[in-house]
């Protein structure tokens, strides 16, 4: 099995690999880290953490990348989870759950106080499609329906960007349409809260990581950048600070 980088992929990892740079921030957690990509690109710039994910069959893929032992692997929920960090890392994970203020909740007591959760989530529910469905969302979110929920958890310094504009929305589409081709096949996905609608497949990867890379997409990483204040993406990155 394989897991392959799609452009939606890359555009929502360089936000995220943005915003931490900003900060001297040490430690993490990664809730829902799949197949463990992010885990490995922190790994490499000298961060310590655990990423987490209730499923083992990713988990085996995300340790074949590393190597330094800075970064350790657990198969479990958020809630068995004491440690505190940093960071907490939430990237397509909030929209699986039915109480979203709750979970949110429970990652703030992950972070020291001060600490900074981000997350990623689906945008716009007029924008609802088969991969949605397949992948077990709940909801998908608007700006302010996020900021007010990150409120109601006791974030603040609260950021929200709207990311992969146009690439992700000239994508969407074709994801839809694949899922549905791939309907039959459910055994290949784990559909769970807490694996992010992470997809594993037997091939293609090659392809994709030649296609799509830091230098391909290196410009729509700055072309995105002009549309963080915008409601146009398919997505939302948003950033929040734990208050004392």
């Amino acid at each position: 099995m394989d897991w392959y980088p799609t452009p939606s992929y890359l555009l929502k990892r360089r936000v995220i690999l943005e915003y931490l740079k900003r900060y001297d921030m040490k430690t993490f957690l990664e809730v829902g880290c799949g197949c463990g990509d992010l885990l490995h690109v922190l790994e490499g710039m000298g961060y310590h953490g655990l990423g987490i994910d209730i499923s083992q069959d990713a988990l085996n893929i995300a340790a074949r990348g590393l190597s330094s032992g800075s970064v350790r692997l657990h198969c479990c929920s958020h809630l068995e989870v004491k440690e505190q960090f940093d960071v907490v890392i939430a990237s397509e994970v909030m929209e699986h759950h039915h109480d979203d203020v709750v979970f949110l909740s429970q990652l703030r007591d992950r972070l020291f106080d001060g600490g900074r959760l981000l997350l990623t989530v689906p945008a716009h529910m007029k924008d609802w499609g088969a991969n949605d469905d397949f992948c077990g969302h709940v909801r998908r979110y608007e700006r302010d329906e996020l900021e007010s929920k990150l409120n109601a958890a006791r974030f603040g310094d609260i950021e929200v960007y709207s990311y992969g504009v146009p690439v992700y929305n000239i994508m969407k589409p074709f994801y839809d349409r694949a899922i549905v081709s791939k309907s039959n096949q459910a055994d290949q996905m784990d559909k769970t809260a807490g694996s992010s609608g992470m997809w594993l497949l037997t091939h293609g990867g090659d392809v994709f990581r030649f296609m799509f890379n830091d230098v391909t997409m290196y410009p729509f990483y700055l072309l995105q950048r002009f549309f963080y204040t915008t409601n146009l993406g398919k997505g939302f990155f948003a950033a929040a600070r734990k208050k004392g």
